[in-house]
């Protein structure tokens, strides 16, 4: 009986490991040996005078029979995830970072441009437009010296009426504030820095406030609101003799 080989296969990777390749291995050589032992033995029993060399050799199955008899399903491993190196990961990081940094530049100088030309169309346009507002009449000497807080107060509110009213601008062609028609007066001579202080002192009582631009400027106010209370600084003013 030809000796039996001894090298062992090397387990394809798709096997569940080695041990247990190993197990079906040698379930499969005990197995066969047994057959081939239990062959021999009845040709030795039938036939005592057969030659040695027509005895049946022990033969291994392959590796093929031992998958099967192991009830191992073989095909491709799965492949490995593929895992990016630092140098790509930061690589990519740095791609979305600049992006995200093109993005809001490209947004806030868009938005800068567009104010921009908003400021520049509303420039040309009141360079363009001539102003069609009423001028008012310079004040007589004796108007100048009579006019007192109560009538500055009053005088402002025609200036406004005269001139139309506006909010977070002073003077526009469009109108006046309350501060623009009170500088309009104070530029044409009819009342003094000193007259518009003391006027403003009544006004801030009957307001409440003290900002008169802010009061003036206010979301909700109203052009009826702004000239009663002119008027009631006015009424304030020359209940006081002042």
């Amino acid at each position: 009986m030809p000796a039996a080989s001894t090298a062992t296969p090397t387990a394809p990777r798709t096997f569940w490991s080695e041990a247990a390749l190993a197990a079906a291995v040698d379930a499969v050589f005990a197995e066969a040996l047994a057959e081939e032992l239990a062959a021999a033995f009845r040709d030795e029993e039938t036939d005592d005078t057969a030659p040695v060399d027509d005895a049946p050799a022990i033969v291994l199955p392959d590796t093929d029979i031992l998958i099967r008899e192991a009830g191992i399903a073989p095909g491709p491993c799965p492949p490995d995830p593929r895992i990016p190196s630092r140098s790509g990961q930061m690589t990519r990081t740095a791609g979305r970072l600049a992006a995200r940094a093109a993005w809001v530049l490209l947004k806030y100088t868009t938005l800068f441009a567009a104010g921009v030309l908003v400021v520049s169309v509303r420039v040309l346009w009141d360079l363009l437009t001539p102003s069609t507002a009423p001028q008012l009449e310079a004040a007589s000497p004796e108007t100048l010296r009579a006019l007192k807080a109560a009538d500055f107060l009053e005088a402002t509110s025609e200036t406004i009426k005269a001139r139309g009213w506006i909010q977070r601008e002073e003077v526009s062609a469009d109108g006046v504030c309350i501060i623009g028609a009170e500088n309009t007066l104070v530029w044409s001579d009819p009342a003094s820095r000193k007259t518009a202080s003391d006027a403003n002192a009544y006004l801030r009582s009957v307001i409440g406030r003290r900002s008169i631009p802010r009061w003036n400027d206010n979301l909700h106010r109203t052009e009826e609101q702004v000239h009663r209370a002119l008027f009631a600084a006015a009424e304030r003013a020359r209940a006081a003799a002042h």
